[in-house]
């Protein structure tokens, strides 16, 4: 009797996935969601008591280049400021320089003219942006205050793009106009001209301060400009 035969039957084999696909998988799942993190974690954005109290009047303006003035535009003395929203040593000079020249501002005798850097400090374009967006409501300084105040509070994410807009709506700011203002980044030509001025005078650094054209070596320079 035959008996009958067995083919054998070829089954297909399960390929094994490579060890990087899985670790390119884990590293994308990763990033996502740190990135998630990042763009849904809440953030502060605290406002300075008597906000703006200390530019009372003194009158405002801006330059042919579009640059912040503190003064009028007809005062003699010309003081210039390449300062960047994230470094330290700007902010000591915005609080602790800058108002002891509130007096000559105010008498018509000094002229302030703040440039702000886009390039230097982590944030400091969206800074400038948002600075400068102020501006367009007549809040240009306030919102200065309110980012200087920030670079001292915090350390990560200081000035996110989400947080800037945040504090906006805690000013007396139209904040619509003010989201527009960021998105279709408007002061765009201001910050392209002041990194292009930072750059012809051969700047490396911030803050730097002119004086009537002439590079400030020490700010001692300042003292009595109102002196006649």
């Amino acid at each position: 009797m035959t008996r009958p035969t067995v083919k054998n039957i070829d089954l297909p084999r399960r390929r094994r996935i490579p060890f990087w696909v899985l670790m390119l998988f884990v590293i994308v799942i990763l990033a996502g969601g740190l990135a998630a993190f990042y763009m849904f974690m809440p953030l502060d954005a605290p406002i300075p008591d008597d906000l703006g109290a200390q530019y009372t009047g003194l009158e405002r303006g801006y330059t042919d280049q579009g640059f912040p003035r503190l003064g009028s535009a007809d005062a003699p003395i010309l003081v210039e400021d390449f300062s960047s929203f994230a470094c330290p040593h700007c902010r000591d000079l915005h609080n602790e320089i800058l108002p002891t020249l509130f007096d000559e501002i105010a008498t018509g005798q000094v002229q302030f003219v703040m440039i702000p850097v886009p390039h230097i400090g982590s944030g400091a374009e969206n800074a400038a942006r948002g600075a400068l967006c102020a501006g367009e409501q007549g809040m240009y300084w306030e919102m200065s205050d309110v980012l200087y105040d920030w670079q001292k509070r915090f350390v990560t994410q200081t000035f996110n793009e989400r947080r800037i807009r945040k504090g906006s709506e805690s000013m007396p700011l139209d904040a619509e106009q003010f989201a527009t203002c960021m998105s279709e980044n408007r002061p765009g030509d201001a910050i392209t001209r002041a990194r292009d001025e930072f750059e012809q005078r051969w700047l490396s650094g911030t803050p730097t301060l002119f004086l009537n054209g002439e590079k400030v070596r020490d700010y001692a320079e300042l003292e009595g400009l109102g002196d006649s």
